[in-house]
């Protein structure tokens, strides 16, 4: 069994599936024996069967990701019911993904969001599966409590069509 992080974003192609891969290449080397953490990125509009975009692509190898692999698919409600984790890139994703799984909400956060309830909580004592899905649970019971951020402050920007 493994904890599972599933990223959300629009196309699949940009932000979610860069997530993704930042966060395997980082957690590659850190990451205890036995503890198997699973990334993986769905698009609300997904354009199918496609690669990242050059940009997010040029980008994600300058900060040591790899694309090798990526093709883009549509988020399904089975993919959000398996995630111990749903990071989205905007708000409006969060909401799509709770309209097909609303008993994702203690689950599912903006990435932005997520990290800024998660600060302060500290690192895990023991790193298990266990202990990833408790502190989900310990960035949930945040919500309402801690300070509301700037509009927008949680939203990470589509980048598709800009430059690098």
């Amino acid at each position: 069994m493994a904890f599972e992080v599933l990223f959300v974003c629009t196309g699949n192609i940009c932000r979610s599936p860069m997530a993704e891969r930042l966060l395997t290449a980082r957690l590659r080397d850190v990451l205890p024996a036995g503890l198997d953490v699973v990334a993986s990125s769905a698009g609300t509009g997904a354009v199918v069967g496609h690669g990242m975009d050059t940009p997010s692509l040029i980008a994600l190898r300058e900060l040591g990701g790899d694309s090798s692999g990526h093709v883009a698919r549509m988020l399904t409600g089975a993919l959000a019911e398996d995630a111990d984790l749903v990071l989205t890139a905007e708000s409006g994703h969060r909401e799509q993904v709770l309209q097909a799984v609303p008993l994702a909400f203690r689950r599912t956060f903006t990435l932005r969001e997520f990290a800024r309830l998660g600060a302060g909580l500290g690192s895990l004592p023991e790193p298990s599966e266990a202990a990833l899905r408790q502190r989900v649970a310990e960035v949930a019971a945040r919500r309402g409590w801690a300070d509301a951020p700037e509009p927008g402050a949680d939203e990470i920007g589509d980048p598709f069509g800009a430059t690098l």
